[in-house]
């Protein structure tokens, strides 16, 4: 591998580095200001990737990639731009630890590179099985399921829709009626498993459309019509208080409407990918937390790492991704698979003790040890600690969790860097797509920390590329702060 250049026709911007990182001074800021001096030169900005490139928005009209909307990843796009750049070839191995909707996998496979994910959520992993079998997919049998739902009203069934407390009363009674009809009737089929397995997705995949919920970030928006609000306003109205504004979606399609349409795309990308299928490759999504997935892999293994981990945003997926899960049946689980995420919300437990109990069993606490160290020896991450305590004293953190969720967010990905360097080959570049993030006034710059941690293990660092378009800070920290611009940014690093 050559050293990289990424982008062409593009100025490094030192000006990126910032000199002020807790507003008014009220924390100490020294060693914040000192990894921005030091990674600096790294720093560079270009217009040759936009929000669209490093978000799912790209992947609106792509074939493939669009037959399930998930928000959180990026475009296929950024990963057929960073395969190239990174010179990965037919025969590498290409790593994404947290690989989502699988987004990398399926470029790498349209490439005919071998690749490996890593992925907890069970919607996730339905929607790889679905994706990746597209030159696997009956055409003809595909088009017969269209005429039957076209023709056909499914029979009622008895079968309920198992909903998790915070998913009730997320249909009309009549369109969740018609959704475990179509989930009975598809089920019952004398079709393909492939065909059943994708009927399965499509269904997965219009819940939002039809429900009275939509994807808000941290939670799930309701629209007013929903009993659950409806309910919920009446006693605020008795109680004497205002009552709740929910969103208004419109008219909800049938789901007969939105199963057609996204049948018809698929089978319209289905036939294009038959006509110009890709080289022969193998790729393979492992189910589980990449926490303790990673130290059980084979050192020396990747040619490559493309990902974006969770952002330290207080998102939680398994919240935002509540219809799905609870229509593949995740209900006993959800509080585990809330608990095993990334730590990015302010409800996760520290994972230390399971770490190291992993760790012992793999015969490899001095590793763990060693991993700890460093965690605990950085100057950057003690600062943010000490600063985000000290705004909690001073009544400008409005969550505590927000402390325990950035300690253990740095803490879980530095077990990541260390295993990652040992996983990748020689020469492997590995690439992270992350935000900075704000809290209680306190600017934590996830880039250069992240690079900071990873070059302890012996990572070279290569780039930070900067986007164009800052992320803006939420209105509660505006108001009371003012606004800061933060970085967006493509990290790379080396292993040597």
């Amino acid at each position: 591998m050559q050293q990289l250049s990424f982008f062409q026709d593009t100025e490094t911007y030192t000006s990126l580095a910032r000199n002020s990182f807790s507003h008014d001074g009220v924390c100490a800021e020294m060693a914040r200001i000192a990894l921005d001096e030091r990674y600096a030169h790294l720093l560079e900005e270009t217009d040759k990737f936009n929000r669209q490139l490093v978000s799912f928005q790209a992947n609106k009209t792509e074939v493939l990639h669009s037959w399930m909307k998930y928000r959180e990843g990026f475009s296929a796009n950024l990963v057929e731009l960073l395969i190239k750049e990174l010179e990965v070839e037919s025969g590498d191995v290409i790593l994404d630890p947290f690989a989502g909707s699988a987004t990398t996998l399926l470029e790498a496979k349209m490439m005919g590179i071998n690749a490996v994910g890593i992925e907890l959520l069970p919607h996730c992993h339905l929607a790889w099985e679905a994706k990746s079998r597209a030159f696997d997919y009956n055409l003809d049998e595909l088009r017969s399921i269209r005429g039957l739902i076209e023709q056909t009203i499914p029979p009622e069934t008895d079968e309920k829709f198992q909903h998790l407390k915070i998913t009730e009363t997320a249909f009309s009674s009549q369109m969740e009626k018609d959704l475990m009809a179509y989930t009975y009737w598809f089920e019952t089929l004398d079709v393909d498993q492939n065909t059943k397995l994708l009927c399965k997705f499509l269904l997965a995949s219009l819940l939002e459309e039809i429900s009275y919920t939509r994807k808000d970030g941290q939670y799930l928006r309701w629209d007013s019509r929903a009993d659950k609000i409806r309910k919920n306003n009446k006693k605020r109205i008795i109680q004497g208080k205002k009552p709740l504004n929910g969103i208004n979606k419109g008219t909800l399609p049938d789901i007969k409407q939105v199963l057609l349409e996204r049948l018809n795309r698929i089978i319209i990308d289905i036939a294009k990918l038959k006509n110009d299928p890709p080289l022969l490759s193998h790729q393979n999504l492992i189910e589980g937390n990449t926490l303790y997935t990673l130290p059980t892999v084979a050192a020396n293994k990747f040619s490559a790492v493309i990902t974006s981990p969770p952002y330290a945003n207080r998102y939680d997926y398994t919240r935002t991704y509540a219809l799905e899960l609870a229509y593949l049946g995740v209900y006993d689980e959800i509080f585990n698979l809330r608990q095993s995420q990334l730590s990015c919300t302010v409800e996760n437990k520290s994972k230390v003790g399971k770490l190291e109990a992993h760790y012992q069993s793999i015969g490899c606490h001095n590793r763990y040890k060693q991993i700890l160290d460093i965690v605990e020896s950085n100057l950057a991450l003690a600062e943010i600690n000490i600063a985000l305590s000290k705004r909690n004293e001073r009544g400008d953190v409005n969550n505590r969790g927000i402390l325990t969720m950035i300690n253990q967010y740095f803490t879980e990905l530095t077990f990541i860097f260390a295993e990652l360097y040992r996983v990748c080959c020689t020469g492997a570049g590995v690439v992270f797509v992350n935000d900075n993030v704000r809290y209680a006034g306190e600017v934590i710059p996830v880039d250069t920390l992240s690079t900071n941690l990873a070059e302890q293990f012996g990572f070279i660092p290569h780039k930070i590329y900067v986007l164009p378009q800052r992320k803006g800070n939420s209105s509660q920290q505006m108001g009371k702060f003012g606004r800061e611009p933060l970085r967006k940014s493509i990290t790379i690093w080396k292993k040597p």
